[in-house]
C-alpha cells in the first residue's frame, strides 16, 4: 500500500470532500495532495503520522519547506491520538463489563 492509499484508508471523507490542512479549502479526492509533513528530502517517512491532506496550491507553495513542521505534526496527529484514546477507553469498558457480568461468577 502506498502512502496515498494509507492516508485515505485512515481518513474518512465528508460526503466525498476533504479539507486542506493549511487553508481549510474543501477539495475532492482527485484534487487532494497527500503531503509529507517532514519532506522525504529531509528524511521524512511514508508513515501515517507524517502525512497530511493539502490542496494542490498549498502543497506547491510548501515544497520541501520545514518551516511549519512542528505545528503540522501536532495538528495532524492530535486527532489520531484522541481517536486512539477513545478506542482504548471503549475496549477497557467492554473488558470490565464482560468481567463483571460473565467472568465474575465463581467456578465450582
Amino acid at each position: 500500500m502506498n502512502y496515498r492509499e494509507l492516508w485515505f484508508k485512515n481518513n474518512e471523507s465528508n460526503h466525498g470532500w476533504y479539507t486542506c490542512a493549511k487553508c481549510g479549502k474543501k477539495i475532492r479526492k482527485a484534487d487532494v495532495d497527500i503531503d509529507h509533513i517532514i519532506p522525504r528530502k529531509h528524511g521524512g517517512s511514508d508513515r501515517l503520522y507524517n502525512l497530511q491532506c493539502l490542496c494542490k496550491h498549498c502543497n506547491r507553495s510548501k515544497q520541501a519547506s520545514m518551516k511549519d513542521t512542528i505545528p503540522d505534526l501536532a495538528k495532524a496527529n492530535h486527532q489520531r491520538a484522541v481517536k486512539a484514546v477513545k478506542n482504548a477507553a471503549k475496549s477497557a469498558k467492554k473488558a470490565v463489563v464482560k468481567k463483571i457480568s460473565g467472568d465474575g461468577k465463581k467456578k465450582k
